[in-house]
């Protein structure tokens, strides 16, 4: 029998917890507050472009924007803020997966 009022009361006590040490953050908001405290930023994209939804090859990608234009849709980081970008590439392309 699914107690459903027990699995939202254990659920709120892992919500409460996560807002209480301040884990669930507006991530938008924390990059641009750190951007205006002119600290830096270093974000890593571990997919590469084969496995981007927009230019990877279909239907071996993922669910995100993995170059760096995913930086400003993922992030919130305008453009006008990005400084130094460093892309390493491979010589081959390895699938997710052949079946």
């Amino acid at each position: 029998v699914y107690k459903r009022q027990a699995e939202f009361q254990a659920l709120q006590q892992y919500h409460d917890r996560l807002i209480s040490q301040g884990m669930i953050q507006d991530t938008i908001l924390l990059m641009n507050r750190a951007l205006n405290q002119d600290k830096r930023i270093l974000v890593e994209g571990a997919n590469a472009v084969m496995l981007d939804l927009d230019f990877g090859t279909y239907p071996y990608v993922t669910s995100s924007s993995t170059t760096v234009g995913g930086i400003m849709t993922g992030l919130g980081i305008p453009p006008s803020r990005i400084q130094t970008t460093i892309g390493i590439v491979k010589a081959y392309t390895t699938p997710v997966s052949y079946t």
